[in-house]
Order: structure tokens, then C-alpha cells, then sequence
């Protein structure tokens, strides 16, 4: 388990970077226009495979004997880390006044970002070590 903290934390610092450009995006542009459930499904598309190719790149850097366990860490590394920087992004945006002028979520916008940290989780599990 120890060996895939640092994959791991490289694939969280990855997910949560690509989650943050996708978001402003999706607030911004994206749901004004389509609605804010159509741009979290286009966003979730957009996220499900890009958090495939960071997953892809952060296994490089497990053990070549690295077992389940290791990919565990990697998984439980990458969802700390997101959940921390998600928690931390939230915090901010409170304070500065921002997250007021943002509609709140609605169940199935939720539901999509838990069925994203799902996927993220999956990852490190499903994608396999190149070379």
C-alpha cells in the first residue's frame, strides 16, 4: 500500500488540477448555455477520460512488482488528496464571497461527481503498467 502513495498522489494532483480547469469552464461557459445538469455530464465525459490517461501515466510509478495493495494506496492517495483540495477550493470560495453568487448543486449534479470519484477510484485498478 505504501508503494502507490506517491503514483497516487501525482494521479490526485492530476485529477484534481483537470477538474479545476474543467469546473470554471463548466460554470462559466458551459452551463449558462446548456443547463447545468448537460454541462456536468458533458464535463463528466470530458473528466472520466482524462482521469484514464492520468491514471494511465501515474502506474508508471509503482513498483514493477507492485500488487493490488499498491494500487490501492494509489486509489486511497488520489481520493484523499482531491477530497482535501476539493474541501480546501470549497473553504476558499466561501470566504472570498464567490460560492454566493454560484447557484448550489443540484442531486444529479452531485450524483455525477460521486459517480467521477467512484471512477477515479477505479482507476489506478483498471489501467495497466506500459513497458
Amino acid at each position: 500500500m505504501i508503494a502507490g502513495i506517491r503514483p497516487g498522489l501525482l494521479y490526485g494532483v492530476l485529477a484534481f488540477l483537470a477538474g479545476a480547469v474543467l469546473g470554471v469552464i463548466r460554470d462559466l461557459a458551459l452551463a449558462p448555455s446548456i443547463g447545468s445538469v448537460a454541462a456536468a455530464l458533458l464535463e463528466a465525459g470530458v473528466m472520466a477520460v482524462l482521469l484514464w490517461l492520468a491514471a494511465r501515466y501515474a502506474v508508471r510509478f509503482l513498483p514493477l512488482t507492485a500488487r493490488r495493495e499498491a494500487r490501492a494506496g494509489m486509489a486511497l492517495a488520489a481520493v484523499v488528496l482531491v477530497l482535501l483540495c476539493e474541501i480546501a477550493l470549497g473553504m476558499w470560495f466561501e470566504s472570498s464571497g464567490l460560492a454566493a453568487r454560484r447557484p448550489p448543486r443540484g442531486g444529479v449534479e452531485e450524483a455525477i461527481g460521486l459517480a467521477l470519484l467512484g471512477w477515479l477510484a477505479a482507476q489506478p485498478f483498471r489501467v495497466r503498467r506500459e513497458g
